[in-house]
């Protein structure tokens, strides 16, 4: 439901039209020391990276030059809040500055998005969330700096094969866990003839509101989660307080291809389960909810019309590849793996590799759905 209320929110952006702003509002607290020197560079630097295109990539002035040089994608946060254009969001969601605190070398900042005038649709995420992040002197000027660095300053690392673990002092490293989540890697790799592992961190924390403090969130709701893979800078984020995350572990060994998220997510809801089910219990509870609601098809999934979409979304990519595999094993499996991120492109190669016509879809996946629902 988190993810429908998103996407209905989204909707209501897109149909109200918002006039974009260039210059969106922000309001500091009284909470905020507004004469002090430095604390009122913070707020400027903040301001000033605000009205600087949040939502881009591209080299930010306002961030430091030692994440950019690192991470492809430098905020961590950035996509989370930044579900439709800055200039929108910002304008509606309007940004206040709760407060600029010091913390050791650091001054932390911390901010709420909240929307006055809200409707019935936009008032259930309203707040859009609270950030805290910080900022760093670099060369003598303020810059921002992530969360995720400054909170695992001192946590405690131990590598195993190609993935290190990250994880608070409180926490008990389970070798075994961490084991089996190296291997599983080593073999889906070795399997489906991937492209060599890239060494990545494992962030290890006990729920999704910790895991959310290291994408610089006080509080969030878009794209909230247990669990997310920065594959683009080789960091996987747990919210489940184990060094075992299959369905995330998939994601950070598949290729940066831009193949279709609907085979990406299938193939890891497929080896790797999603919303904490395995393959099969998730193909049984999109057998049922087909079963009792016909307007469930291939192009209403595939567009995400509905507020049943992610699940639905994630399973019937997870089956395509297991037919895929039962019919023609891992050839078929890339071909589908190959599927740039167009849903024509889908459509063509599902019926190529299954020799079926467009109009044939839903039937074919319909046998597939109830066939493997009924294997328990």
């Amino acid at each position: 439901m988190k993810a429908a209320v998103s996407i209905l929110v989204f909707l209501y952006f897109t149909a109200a039209g918002f006039a974009q702003e260039q210059h969106p509002e922000v309001t500091i607290h009284s909470r905020v020391d507004t004469t002090n020197p430095e604390i009122k560079l913070i707020i400027k630097l903040w301001t000033n990276y605000l009205n600087a295109a949040p939502d881009s990539l591209y080299n930010n002035p306002h961030w430091n030059n030692t994440e950019k040089a690192v991470y492809a994608d430098f905020d961590f946060s950035r996509k989370f809040i930044y579900q439709v254009p800055s200039d929108q969001l910002l304008h509606y969601f309007k940004p206040t500055v709760l407060s600029v605190e010091k913390e050791g070398k650091y001054y932390s900042i911390r901010t709420i998005f909240f929307a006055g005038d809200t409707n019935s649709v936009s008032k259930r995420s309203n707040p859009w969330c609270i950030t805290k992040l910080y900022a760093v002197k670099e060369n003598k000027e303020w810059k921002l700096i992530n969360a995720l660095p400054v909170i695992t300053e001192k946590w405690a690392r131990k590598k195993i094969g190609k993935i290190t673990f990250i994880y608070p002092p409180a926490h008990q490293f389970n070798l075994q866990s961490a084991s089996k989540a190296n291997e599983f890697c080593e073999y889906l790799q070795s399997k489906f003839k991937l492209p060599a592992i890239e060494p990545f961190a494992f962030y290890i924390t006990d729920n999704a509101d910790d895991m959310g403090k290291l994408l610089n969130f006080d509080f969030y709701f878009a794209g909230y989660t247990t669990g997310t893979a920065m594959r683009n800078n080789n960091i996987l984020l747990s919210g489940l307080g184990s060094e075992y995350y299959p369905h995330e572990l998939v994601h950070m060994i598949l290729p940066e291809s831009g193949m279709h998220s609907m085979i990406e997510e299938g193939f890891a809801s497929w080896q790797g389960g999603s919303n904490g089910k395995t393959f099969e219990e998730n193909v049984l509870q999109l057998a049922d909810l087909m079963y009792k609601n016909g307007e469930i098809t291939f192009n209403t999934v595939l567009n995400k019309s509905s507020d049943w979409h992610t699940s639905a979304y994630y399973t019937m990519g997870a089956v395509l590849c297991k037919t895929a595999f039962d019919t023609g094993g891992i050839d078929f499996v890339q071909a589908l793996l190959n599927v740039p991120n167009e849903d024509s492109k889908l459509i063509e190669t599902v019926c190529n590799i299954f020799k079926i016509k467009p109009e044939d879809i839903d039937r074919f996946l319909k046998s597939k759905i109830t066939a493997y629902s009924s294997v328990r």
